[in-house]
């Protein structure tokens, strides 16, 4: 699990840890999956994050502003999510 976590900074410019419980391609986009970590502890709430800037030196994880790119990603984490438990 040590390979999977990222580090994000807050809008108060504190680290918060995250486990990267997927990543995938959605309409020419790269999205994370992300479970914040807490007293060791992974939350229950997911976090999808968009990469912006993937073709440059600099790429960065960003929140997805737009609710139906946020909805259609969500729903693509969770039929993935899905497919993994059947298998």
């Amino acid at each position: 699990m040590e390979d999977n976590i990222i580090i994000l900074e807050d809008d108060q410019g504190n680290q918060v840890e995250f486990a990267a419980i997927d990543v995938f391609e959605l309409n020419d986009n790269t999205y994370f999956a992300l479970l914040e970590i807490m007293d060791n502890e992974e939350s229950d709430e997911v976090l999808i994050m968009k990469v912006a800037g993937i073709d440059t030196e600099d790429p960065e994880l960003v929140m997805v502003e737009d609710e139906d790119e946020l909805q259609a990603a969500f729903e693509e984490f969770l039929k993935r999510d899905e497919e993994m438990m059947d298998q």
